[in-house]
């Protein structure tokens, strides 16, 4: 039926020659004509007008507009258009970590030493996944690794000076009704926990000592704050033994072993970089250096907007997305532009629906 736009037999055929611009502009910019290279909205753009310009030759019409006369784009295309022009206009946009790079991560963290790096990274990402970590609530700025030099606070007054949580941030409740705080969690098994609370002492929606409860993901395999969180704290513990100045009230809970020269760092964001763009170069199949430029947009601010793209795709309202992340406006309405699930979703509820009783 696709023939009907050239041979004019449609009796909607200004309707469905934009429809299917609309979805051809749709199917560019989710990547499915050039594998992993996003075109940018002016190119779309101009795909768009060749198409219409050619079934112009055939019809007369320009199937962009509702009406000949007119000067805009029509109520079908002009959407999608500002839908692309408004993703590229966010300042210093970030792709999303997503869950096929997590999976890579984990894979690499499995074949090292629990107390190296590349470990504390997947759980840190793994919380930030949960929790929509921003930079300073878990890990510090590039070059800022000494532990006795953690990140002073904004709050002067906080007899805890760093911005990043720290053991003591942490407690839970058990299934004996038992309450622990920081690394005495460690002391029973992870299995024995029913409910971690975790503060974020310093956020940049001003909310400074915001608390969180997470329970445990009943499958094991799963992604988990709780247990992610856990395997910190006994990270932390053991690193205690190797650097005595690790506190639990004032060191950042993100620490690790650094093999080279036998001392404990803090985690840094040139750390969480490297390593996210290395995972991304893997997952997407970009070179690390011809697509230098493209890897760029992977950094610490992915897990952010990571976690807003999965619930969002997954059905989570704005609401949900708002309470979970610790978001005070709608700004992250800005990063939703994964069509590709948001159709799939639909297509689901189709399917769904067809299979439902027809009542008259």
């Amino acid at each position: 039926t696709d023939n009907w736009l050239l041979t004019g037999e449609d009796p909607d055929l200004a309707l469905r020659g934009q429809l299917q611009l609309a979805m051809y502009a749709v199917h560019l910019a989710t990547g499915n004509s050039i594998y992993c290279k996003r075109i940018k909205a002016t190119t779309i753009e101009q795909y768009v007008l060749a198409a219409a310009t050619f079934l112009a030759f055939f019809t007369g019409a320009d199937f962009r507009k509702d009406r000949p006369a007119d000067t805009n784009m029509g109520h079908l295309l002009a959407p999608v258009y500002k839908d692309l022009r408004s993703y590229e206009s966010v300042p210093n946009r970030r792709e999303p970590y997503d869950l096929r790079m997590h999976a890579l991560g984990r894979k690499l963290a499995s074949r090292l030493g629990t107390n190296t790096l590349i470990p504390a990274l997947i759980d840190g990402f793994e919380q930030g996944l949960c929790a929509g970590y921003r930079l300073s609530e878990w890990a510090q700025p590039g070059g800022n690794f000494a532990v006795d030099r953690p990140q002073l606070n904004h709050l002067v007054s906080s007899v805890i000076r760093t911005r990043a949580i720290v053991p003591a941030d942490i407690r839970c409740v058990t299934k004996s009704g038992s309450r622990l705080v920081g690394i005495h969690i460690t002391y029973v098994p992870f299995p024995a926990l029913v409910k971690v609370w975790v503060k974020f002492r310093t956020q940049k929606n001003g909310q400074h000592g915001e608390e969180k409860v997470f329970v445990p993901n009943t499958d094991p395999m799963g992604i988990c704050m709780c247990a992610s969180l856990y395997r910190a704290l006994v990270r932390f513990d053991a690193l205690r033994l190797i650097d005595g100045r690790l506190h639990e009230q004032r060191t950042p809970l993100s620490v690790y072993h650094h093999v080279a020269t036998n001392t404990v760092r803090l985690i840094t964001s040139t750390n969480i970089d490297l390593f996210m763009r290395r995972l991304a170069a893997q997952v997407f199949h970009l070179h690390p250096v011809n697509d230098r430029e493209a890897l760029r947009q992977w950094g610490t601010h992915s897990l952010r907007v990571g976690a807003c793209v999965i619930l969002h795709a997954l059905g989570f309202s704005s609401l949900d997305i708002q309470w979970i992340l610790r978001w005070r406006s709608m700004a992250f309405v800005t990063y939703l532009r994964n069509i590709a699930l948001l159709s799939s979703r639909q297509n689901r509820a189709f399917n769904k629906a067809q299979g439902m009783p027809i009542l008259y």
